[in-house]
């Protein structure tokens, strides 16, 4: 491609060399044969072959160059380096422009001022291969360059190489800046931690702290993607140890992790090293906490080892629609003319995942219409369902018990996604989707269905071993329910009552209520000092005598004084305070817990450390587990050469 050089412009043109039959002028200038168009700001100063030499017609800058060479220094010298050249963008680096832009993703665009920076755009193209998970040969694409190239043409495009160490680099970075906070915050966490094996064959390792900083607000950041030697409890214990040390992290409130058996030596071990560095609370005993998304899962596989003749009826008819695009495409148009508006698709069950069950069957009911219909009107389905005696296609009687089982899988599957969550609190809502699961199971263990009921009498085994003992849950599971302002004593002894009934219920309210004093009176040994400080400040200011308050006005206040110090004698602690309070109303959805504690943080200096902690347990290791799906798509077949360290970089530094 071939343009010319207008003034403030940069255009790209043809490195081509001239013909070997052009000759030049009298004035040392190419003929018109000539394609390059360095030649219309050079001057040829010697004819010889094997010396060529030229001139810049502007600043005299002289090249070996000729006219049977080729031009690419001279057309990078009049683009880049000559400062005369009268068609030159002349750009202060420092000048800035005003261009509208949104603060945020998705917010309104405002006019803000930039500044053209090679840095800045060298780290927005890492982060868009960050965010994006992008290989780092996108760079290298020909339409990525020329996109570039209309957007900014004097950004020079990086390399792969180039800019995977602008990668790497990205992330010690952000790396520097959690680590410093952790060390000047002295944060406690929570962590959780998951293994999986890559298509390189490779053992990683996702380590991943959940804590609430001093603005109440909770935060999920993976510290470790990183490769580990084996499963064995001990070896990713170690590899914790390692990583912790290596963030500045001491205190370490729980581990959540799943029910494998290595995982018991795991949070063994870390009970011990947390203890050694003096900062484990009531020594480390509650530490261990159960994932509960991986408790459920168990709970509903074992109840879904054999399916109901009428839920294998309907998985086999869409199973046959699914089969063609031309039975999809059919089965669509009867949709239409039995003018069902639901806009779900036809999905496969999948043995490994139960849920797979629930969203085929909530997809499947919708149109019962449109199998009645094929059952009418198409050959093949007649053929595959209808001939046989007894009828495989599934009747009313089947549609009906499908709806009945939806409602029953809804519960797990609701209880699943609350169990699931890392960007709000999950702690404070375990107890009631128990109480739900329990109630469920115990109203199918009760049903006159022999099938249901031998499921629910399945599913109950494995739910009795990991809940159905007060002992085998981690006790500040029932301790986030009492800080819970919606909830507190009323709500806990009410699911105690659901659970194991009245005769246990008042008890096991006392041991939350005296694991709470506990918690209490630890955390008024690590953090009492500074509540002191305030306490006396607070009394030097009581001290004060206003002089302009009149005797009746005196009186009255002093009274007051007096009730108020009664008060707090019968309270002894701010958890007494705190639990003698009226709740919050249970019905506010929109009710915000942190923001509660946030606010009130200064009425319950202590209790609101607590609290920090308590509500920061995640329930489940999804946020670890989904890592892995990040890894699978960044350890793709076609980059499975990645260093364990580049894999890192890109996993945590998106996080």
């Amino acid at each position: 491609m071939t343009s010319q050089f207008d003034k403030g412009k940069r255009v790209a043109v043809d490195s081509a060399p001239p013909s070997s039959k052009s000759s030049s002028n009298a004035e040392g200038t190419p003929n018109k044969s000539t394609t390059s168009e360095a030649w219309e700001h050079f001057i040829q100063l010697s004819s010889d072959p094997l010396h060529p030499r030229s001139k810049c017609r502007y600043c005299g800058k002289e090249y070996k160059c000729g006219f049977n060479k080729g031009t690419s220094n001279l057309l990078g010298h009049i683009r880049e380096r000559c400062l005369k050249y009268p068609g030159r963008a002349r750009v202060d680096k420092k000048q800035k422009t005003l261009s509208y832009q949104p603060v945020k993703i998705g917010e309104s665009c405002s006019l803000v001022s930039t500044t053209y920076s090679v840095e800045a755009c060298r780290e927005a193209i890492a982060k868009f291969i960050i965010k994006d998970e992008m290989s780092f040969r996108v760079v290298e694409g020909e339409g990525f360059r020329e996109m570039l190239r209309v957007f900014e043409n004097r950004f020079k495009v990086p390399s792969r190489t180039t800019i995977a160490r602008d990668i790497l680099q990205l992330y010690k970075k952000t790396k520097k800046d959690l680590t410093d906070f952790f060390v000047s915050s002295h944060q406690r966490v929570c962590l959780t931690t998951d293994t999986w094996t890559s298509a390189q064959n490779l053992c990683y390792m996702c380590l991943t702290a959940h804590f609430i900083d001093d603005n109440w607000t909770l935060h999920k950041k993976i510290l470790n993607f990183c490769q580990v030697a084996d499963h064995k409890g001990e070896t990713i214990g170690r590899q914790i140890e390692t990583c912790l040390l290596d963030w500045g992290i001491e205190r370490v409130f729980t581990v959540t992790v799943d029910n494998a058996s290595s995982n018991d030596g795991v949070v063994f071990y870390l009970s011990k090293v947390v203890n050694n560095w003096n900062s484990a609370i009531l020594g480390g005993q509650n530490m261990h906490l159960r994932c509960s998304a991986h408790i459920l899962n168990l709970i509903v596989a074992e109840g879904l080892k054999e399916y109901h003749q009428s839920i294998s009826k309907i998985c086999n008819v869409v199973r046959f629609v699914r089969s063609s695009p031309s039975r999809t495409q059919k089965f669509k148009a009867y949709a239409e003319r039995e003018k069902i508006s639901s806009n779900k698709l036809l999905c496969l069950d999948v043995i490994t995942r139960w849920n797979s069950t629930f969203f085929m069957l909530e997809a499947a009911e919708k149109y019962e219409k449109v199998f009645d219909r094929l059952e009418l009107h198409d050959a093949q389905y007649i053929r595959e369902f209808c001939l046989s005696k007894p009828k495989t296609c599934p009747s009313s009687i089947d549609w009906e018990y499908a709806r009945y089982f939806i409602k029953f899988l809804k519960v797990f599957h609701d209880a699943t996604l609350r169990f699931s969550g890392s960007l709000y609190v999950t702690s404070n809502n375990f107890l009631r989707q128990l109480c739900l699961i329990h109630t469920q199971l115990q109203a199918w263990r009760d049903s006159k269905d022999l099938f249901l009921k031998i499921m629910a009498e399945n599913m109950k085994k494995k739910y009795d071993k990991y809940w159905g003992n007060y002992e085998t849950i981690n006790p500040y599971l029932f301790v986030s329910i009492l800080l819970e302002p919606r909830h507190k004593e009323r709500f806990l002894r009410y699911c105690f009552v659901v659970l194991f009934g009245e005769f246990k219920a008042n008890e096991l309210v006392v041991k939350v209520r005296n694991n709470l004093h506990s918690l209490y009176e630890e955390y008024k040994l690590l953090y009492g000092d500074d509540v002191e400080v305030m306490d006396a400040v607070n009394d030097e200011k009581d001290l004060e005598v206003d002089t302009e308050v009149d005797a009746r006005q005196m009186f009255d206040s002093g009274y007051m004084r007096i009730l108020k110090d009664n008060i707090f004698v019968e309270c002894k602690t701010e958890v007494d305070l705190y639990l003698l309070e009226s709740c919050e109303n249970p019905e506010n959805e929109s009710f915000d817990v942190l923001d509660w504690w946030k606010i009130n943080s200064s009425k319950y200096p202590i209790l609101s450390y607590v609290a920090r902690d308590i509500l920061a347990m995640p329930v489940s290791t999804v946020a670890s587990e989904s890592a892995f799906s990040t890894g699978g798509r960044v350890l793709d077949p076609h980059r499975c050469s990645l260093s364990t360290r580049t894999v890192e970089a890109l996993i945590c530094t998106q996080n």
